[in-house]
């Protein structure tokens, strides 16, 4: 066991590395690209991507349900079965492509040519930029399978080695528009970005045929797995389809209501959400091949323990990114960005608060995976995240106050948690309710609150930009590490972080 907790250790290290890497490059990016694109240029290739998002959903049913059958049977230890799941989780990856490219050429291309509000001298490039964001999708969704092996097998070091050569080549195609900028400058971009996300799908590819056996051969399938992740991603994937048309939903209704210019707001709030959400998403990724696996081996008194640490500390990391992010949003944007969009401080505020809540769902729902039962998580919670659309189309239309889409989401996604909670209650008897929301959600919840406050309070007492952004930053880490540290951490984590600084 602490074999196992020392190797969570070390591979969230990693990919914090690779966070604080991704991070500063993938801001920076987007700042080039929207100061070189402009505002409405990259507010069509935000909503023309969006909708090969939509058209993919199954990508990220078929995602967790790949990572969860690989992480299973290394739990079991059968080297057999895991080259037969890796097979049949590789042709199905390949059928589910097939799908996409049918249904992007088809709904989704009349949808962006008669249904979407952009300006026409810009359609033929808005076009371009779909196909290429297609071929895009088609990558992503080939490289599922090694991608999955990779974490899996907890090979963290080489998943954040390519996470950075990833936004590496982001970064060299914003550079490359800035440097040869054209009147078709979107699709220049839009080509760019295709050809990096094909180079990381052999990246990944690569890795994984080079370091397991399993992934070797595609050859060797079996059809009662096959049968059990078509049944899992079968019924997941109604949750999956609701959850991604709320994210991209919200950027369509933006768009009815603001255009192209909201759009590019919606945009840079995802990126904000995005990568603030991933950062301190790096503890659930570390915890998520052990939670699979322990259940695989019936320890269910461990995998309570993972999905109660996992949910704190995540939540801590949250609470010391977002604390100074939300009290000194003006500022980090005008860092950032050239040019602000409007409402897109409101919306980054609002979207940091609710992605709290996703990420505790993220945790709940790798218990309720690794049990292989979707059905009511897919069903209850899908419905609800979906229910989010017309509520935000009617409170937009009553109020004509953009960042209330956000706001019907923050509040949704609490409701939304303690639903997920009472349904792993019960394909799980063992998992405690109060204890998970005790341990894992209000403890840190009320630390990271306390935090908020008193870093408010210095906030106000500070001149100078730079000086109070310092301020602000050191105060977050020095009041929210104290309090973890007298109320959070156990004994054992207290002891093992003296004897590191004592070596």
């Amino acid at each position: 066991m602490q074999e196992n907790d020392r190797r969570i250790a070390r591979n969230t290290l990693f990919l914090y590395g690779r966070m604080l890497v991704t991070v500063w490059i993938s801001l920076y990016t987007s700042r080039i690209v929207l100061e070189r694109l402009g505002v409405d240029n990259y507010g069509v290739y935000t909503i023309v991507g969006g909708i090969v998002t939509i058209l993919s959903f199954i990508n990220g049913t078929m995602s967790a349900a790949t990572s969860r059958f690989i992480s299973y049977e290394l739990g079991t230890g059968d080297p057999e079965r895991l080259r037969r799941t890796f097979g049949a989780s590789m042709r199905v990856h390949l059928a589910l492509a097939a799908i996409v490219l049918l249904l992007a050429e088809t709904a989704g291309l009349w949808y962006v040519n008669h249904h979407l509000v952009i300006a026409p001298e810009r359609m033929a490039a808005a076009n371009a930029t779909y196909q290429l964001s297609i071929l895009a999708a088609m990558a992503t969704i080939v490289q599922v399978p090694y991608m999955a092996s990779i974490m899996s097998h907890e090979r963290m070091d080489a998943y954040a080695g390519i996470a950075v050569a990833n936004v590496v080549l982001k970064f060299l195609a914003a550079l490359g528009i800035a440097l040869f900028a054209t009147a078709r400058s979107l699709v220049g971009y839009a080509s760019l970005m295709a050809l990096a996300s094909i180079c990381v799908c052999g990246m990944y590819a690569l890795y994984a045929r080079r370091h397991f056996p399993a992934c070797r051969s595609l050859k060797a399938s079996d059809r009662a797995t096959m049968r059990a992740m078509l049944a899992f991603c079968g019924w997941d994937s109604y949750g999956n389809l609701c959850f991604t048309a709320r994210s991209q939903g919200t950027l369509v209704v933006l768009n009815h209501f603001g255009g192209t210019v909201l759009n590019a707001a919606g945009g840079l709030t995802l990126t904000v959400s995005g990568t603030i959400g991933s950062f301190a998403g790096t503890v659930v990724s570390a915890f998520r091949p052990q939670i699979v696996k322990e259940y695989a081996a019936r320890a269910c008194d461990r995998v309570l323990s993972l999905l109660n640490n996992a949910a704190c500390y995540s939540l801590l990391l949250m609470g010391l990114l977002i604390v100074p992010a939300i009290i000194e949003m003006d500022t980090l944007l005008g860092l950032w960005l050239v040019d602000v969009p409007a409402y897109t401080v409101a919306f980054c505020r609002i979207s940091l608060i609710a992605a709290c809540g996703e990420l505790l769902n993220t945790i709940v729902a790798i218990g309720i995976h690794a049990t292989g039962r979707v059905f009511r998580i897919s069903f209850i919670s899908g419905t609800l995240y979906l229910l989010e659309l017309p509520l935000m189309w009617l409170l937009l239309r009553l109020t004509q106050m953009p960042p209330a889409v956000y706001g019907v989401h923050a509040c949704a996604v609490t409701g939304i948690l303690l639903v997920n909670t009472l349904i792993l209650k019960h394909q799980m008897p063992e998992f405690s309710v109060w204890s998970f929301w005790l341990k894992g959600v209000l403890k840190p919840a009320a630390l990271v609150a306390a935090t908020f406050v008193a870093v408010w309070e210095v906030a106000g007492c500070v001149q100078g930009m730079w000086l109070r952004l310092i301020a602000v930053g050191a105060t977050t880490l020095a009041v929210l590490g104290t309090l973890a540290w007298l109320g959070i951490f156990p004994r054992s984590v207290k002891q093992m972080i003296m004897n590191k600084l004592r070596r």
